[in-house]
């Protein structure tokens, strides 16, 4: 009897340890689900979306709204999640200060954020305190860290040029604990393109028509610089560069004037091994994002017809070397995709009088079929991924 006893409460252990491992499997999985992550407004509140194939997608919590004028708000555009989807870091407006009167009843104003990281199972949120500028936040490979730009007191460009301001590159976990200065960069202004093991790609400007494209070595704390092909040495003529997910390969786009016509060149580059070469020519880029398996990458190309906007979706296979069109409709912004389910979202003005109502759409890479999922005014939704 004494062993059927000692049996039993074997067995209940072994049921609660399955229990407690099951609910905290689903507390700390890796992913909160695969799909595209959406803000759509609602009064002062923005409620964060994750659409993953199944109509208008799941809510997972509810921010602050960013006041842009008196009872007018806007979802906070400062938003970054991690590449494990579990949590997010975002930037809260506390203030509003005029910093310049440019004349003409024009005047520039500088906005002051708090940084926030959330929870994406719980929706908790924790204040970071650390002076983080509002250019931008990249998380590491393992979501678990982020690097960041330390704030200045300095508002415009020509006074960090004045008081030949450094920028100051920290990493720390992504509570802000531990924060670590990593370099002091001589560009005026850095925006942070990437972190992918062990470097942190950045984008700089250091003066009037001086930019820069460099990567920080974690480790060593070595900052190496590239020229790519066909840009100059300031880079003005290289634009929209963007990295792809593992940092290998970044995209750029050369403007240039052909018999009077605006041309726009877009380059492969690869960092590590000073690799460049031409992809395509066409009239203009407006928006582009690569394919996480970096086999390729989708663009939208804009023209204007009879004093309408044009946009046609091309998928580019880089190994292939085939460009395909996999949809044509009017004006098309804040493209997204979400691979693993083979769709591709985007916001697409709606056939509205309304001028600012705009659709969101799913497209299915596979049979091209299209959704529409909802329709909004453009200033209350935001796709984020």
């Amino acid at each position: 009897m004494e062993r059927k006893r000692i049996t039993f409460f074997i067995l209940i252990a072994i049921l609660a340890g399955i229990i407690i491992g099951i609910f905290a499997w689903k507390l700390l999985s890796p992913k909160l689900g695969e799909g595209v992550f959406y803000y759509r407004l609602d009064k002062n509140k923005a409620n964060l979306i994750l659409l993953n194939g199944k109509g208008e997608g799941e809510k997972i919590l509810t921010v602050d709204a960013q006041e842009v004028d008196l009872s007018k708000y806007k979802p906070p555009r400062y938003t970054f999640i991690s590449p494990d989807n579990r949590q997010m870091v975002y930037l809260k407006k506390t203030k509003e200060e005029t910093v310049q009167n440019l004349g003409n009843n024009m005047i520039a104003n500088r906005i002051f954020y708090e940084p926030f990281l959330v929870n994406l199972k719980t929706g908790t949120e924790k204040k970071i305190n650390q002076p983080i500028d509002a250019s931008r936040i990249v998380f590491s490979s393992d979501s678990n860290s982020i690097a960041w730009i330390k704030e200045i007191k300095e508002s415009t460009f020509e006074e960090i040029q004045e008081n030949n301001i450094k920028r100051e590159v920290w990493t720390s976990r992504a509570d802000g604990e531990n924060a670590k200065l990593l370099v002091i960069l001589d560009d005026g202004v850095v925006l942070l393109k990437n972190w992918t093991g062990n470097y942190i790609y950045f984008q700089g400007v250091s003066g009037v028509n001086i930019k820069s494209l460099g990567r920080i070595n974690i480790s060593n704390k070595k900052v190496d610089y590239v020229i790519p092909q066909g840009c100059d040495s300031g880079l003005i003529n290289c634009q929209n560069i963007l990295f792809s997910s593992t940092g290998n390969f970044f995209l750029y786009e050369i403007y240039s004037m052909k018999n009077g016509k605006e041309i726009t060149e877009l380059y492969l580059g690869d960092f590590g091994n000073k690799e460049f070469r031409p992809i395509l020519t066409t009239d203009r880029i407006s928006d582009k994002i690569w394919i996480e398996s970096e086999k390729g990458f989708i663009y939208t190309e804009q023209e204007i017809i009879n004093n309408q906007i044009k946009e046609t979706i091309h998928l580019v296979d880089l190994y292939k070397e085939i460009d395909t069109e996999i949809y044509s409709g009017s004006y098309i912004n804040e493209i997204a995709i979400d691979e693993s389910n083979n769709y591709l979202y985007f916001l697409e003005k709606a056939e509205t009088e309304e001028i600012n109502m705009f659709d969101l759409i799913r497209l299915n890479l596979k049979n091209k079929k299209i959704d529409k999922i909802l329709t909004e005014n453009y200033n209350n939704i935001l796709i984020i991924q």
